[in-house]
């Protein structure tokens, strides 16, 4: 039942952007087939405008994200391809770090690059064990049609709060810029840009309705789906990890419990190596007492592991300025 209430909010995100394609093709041929009419210029910027409004807009990687070149990390490169490969997701193109940030993220970035984001602050105090169960949680969390999906709530919500409240869109000002681009040759006659805006706004009352049905339909039906979603996700996890090191990895971040010592270290001028040292030696007390030291698939030796912290040292150096900013 969970996966077909998953299949029909797939299918209704595609209506969704159906939709907003329909609107540009049909706001260009207006302009085509009626080029010497300032009503049909209006009516047809008014679907392009439409159309260009709603459009998903591709992911970006976070402003505080570094990409490191595989160059300069090829260890870290070939265990992120490994685990990729077991857990059943692509490989990531581009890694990237993030100093001030615990969580890690795969993200389908631009026209399709998949990204590996990996929190730094994290990522210093983990076993090479732990890496490995960290890099297969984010991995299980990517889904080929979250972005679909999330592209059709966000065209929905512009929607609803552009058109239906009256109110200023966040990328008009980016629609009007690119539409006058897209008709720049032929020019856009006169006070075209505030008369289609006024029948844009009816045009927004009279599609209200279906518009608000549309998006608490596909909301209740990525409610519904969600937890088919999380044990599809538990389920390529487990390729890797176990139950116990999932929910370890979990309540260490939920909880930040590594985060004082780290911070604490950092204040004292404590090195790089000696927090890592420091981490460790705590890891490994923590592996003993819950004698599971071999769970996880041997994709990440310590040495590997070493390398790794080689490889990202200036990353670390930067990093640890910072730590105590996070909260």
């Amino acid at each position: 039942m969970e996966m077909i209430l998953r299949s029909a909010a797939l299918l209704v995100s595609l209506v969704v952007h159906a939709f907003t394609l329909a609107f540009i093709v049909m706001g260009c041929w207006i302009i085509y087939v009626n080029s010497d009419f300032l009503f049909a210029w209006m009516a047809g910027l008014v679907f392009v405008g439409i159309g260009v409004l709603l459009r998903p807009r591709p992911r970006r990687l976070p402003a505080d994200a570094e990409s490191v070149a595989r160059s300069s990390a090829p260890e870290l490169y070939r265990v992120a391809e490994r685990v990729a490969r077991v857990v059943g997701v692509e490989p990531p193109a581009t890694v990237a770090l993030r100093d001030l940030t615990i969580a890690s993220e795969y993200l389908r970035v631009g026209r399709g690059s998949q990204v590996l984001v990996i929190g730094l602050p994290l990522w210093l105090v983990l076993s090479a064990k732990q890496r490995v169960v960290l890099l297969a949680a984010t991995y299980a969390e990517a889904h080929d049609d979250k972005l679909i999906i999330d592209g059709a709530l966000s065209t929905l919500a512009v929607w609803r709060e552009s058109l239906l409240k009256g109110g200023g869109a966040p990328g008009r000002a980016e629609a009007h810029t690119q539409i006058g681009a897209t008709f720049g040759m032929h020019g856009t006659p006169p006070g075209t840009y505030e008369g289609m805006g006024a029948i844009g706004q009816v045009l927004g009352k009279v599609l209200g309705l279906p518009v608000l049905l549309l998006e608490w339909t596909l909301i209740r039906l990525v409610r519904g789906g969600r937890s088919s979603a999380a044990r599809q996700e538990l389920a390529r996890a487990h390729r890797i990890a176990t139950d116990a090191e999932l929910t370890e990895l979990a309540e260490l971040v939920r909880n930040n419990r590594f985060l004082a010592p780290v911070q604490a270290a950092a204040l004292r001028g404590a090195s790089v190596s000696e927090i890592r040292q420091s981490a460790l030696a705590s890891a490994e007390a923590l592996a003993s007492c819950t004698n599971d030291r071999n769970a996880t698939p041997n994709l990440l030796t310590s040495d590997a592991s070493a390398r790794i912290d080689d490889e990202l040292r200036g990353h670390y150096a930067c990093a640890i300025k910072g730590f105590g900013l996070i909260s």
